[in-house]
């Protein structure tokens, strides 16, 4: 976008946030019919933010609709040392390491162990909360926090993204070898779709008691304190006490009557 004009790159600013936040939130890996409407809706809204009617050419709309694959290579490269530091695999190339790194691997995917936490259960593991502040609640001026409408009940898409993801870096070291995988949805959307179910049937299974909104909930407000964003709670300061006021009208009578005896 920088080779456009201030008012292009403006426009597309506003017009990329918007759909990476709703892209993450509503279809992270989406078709061409969901690009399609995610473009079309971001475009509408920083249309009415920056009130400027910019036309959608072929090679603007690219420089949106990339975005899914920024977004899948940005979390994977997070990821990926974080993965290899926080469940304990090991770069060596001795036979016992290669041996122990292909266990590991088989182990943490076999029933999805790789997200629980010892005796914490499904979805506790410290890895998912770790990535999800990297990745969206860096700082208070982040998608998680400038986004709350997509993110305030953190979106059960995006966290079956973040699962999809942690499988791609468990499976590069699946030979016991570290190894290179590309993380694409052509590559892993089966796998993205199946967490997709698995979230919705663990929804389904305890919805009478409410875990899966109670854990999202509770990892929007852990990534909302990592941010430094100002507290949830917290009230708006930009308010008037009544002695203030009393004191206002007192010094405003005050200047008006020596107004009067200075005429």
């Amino acid at each position: 976008a920088k080779d456009y004009d201030e008012v292009t790159q403006e426009f597309m600013t506003a017009t990329i946030r918007d759909y990476c936040a709703c892209l993450c939130a509503q279809s992270p890996m989406p078709d061409h019919g969901q690009e399609t409407a995610l473009l079309a809706a971001s475009w509408a809204k920083a249309s009415q933010v920056t009130g400027v009617n910019l036309a959608c050419t072929p090679n603007l709309s690219n420089l949106v609709t990339s975005c899914s694959l920024q977004v899948c290579g940005k979390l994977k490269a997070k990821l990926c040392p974080l993965v290899e530091a926080m469940f304990g695999f090991h770069s060596s190339q001795s036979k016992l390491a290669v041996k122990k790194n292909r266990s590991l691997a088989e182990a943490l995917k076999e029933g999805t162990n790789f997200a629980f936490k010892v005796n914490r259960g499904f979805l506790k593991a410290p890895l998912i909360q770790k990535i999800i502040n990297t990745m969206w609640f860096a700082n208070k001026h982040d998608e998680g926090i400038m986004y709350p409408e997509h993110f305030k009940l953190f979106p059960y898409l995006t966290l079956a993204l973040v699962l999809t993801a942690i499988e791609c870096c468990i499976d590069e070291w699946a030979t016991g070898k570290w190894g290179d995988i590309s993380f694409t949805m052509q590559e892993y959307h089966l796998v993205y779709d199946s967490y997709v179910k698995c979230l919705q049937d663990f929804d389904s299974a305890t919805k009478a008691v409410g875990v899966l909104p109670t854990i999202c909930s509770r990892i929007y407000k852990v990534g909302h304190i990592h941010s430094g964003a100002s507290a949830l709670t917290t009230e708006p300061q930009c308010k008037v006490s009544a002695c203030v006021i009393a004191a206002a009208i007192w010094e405003h009578q005050e200047g008006m009557t020596m107004e009067d005896e200075l005429d």
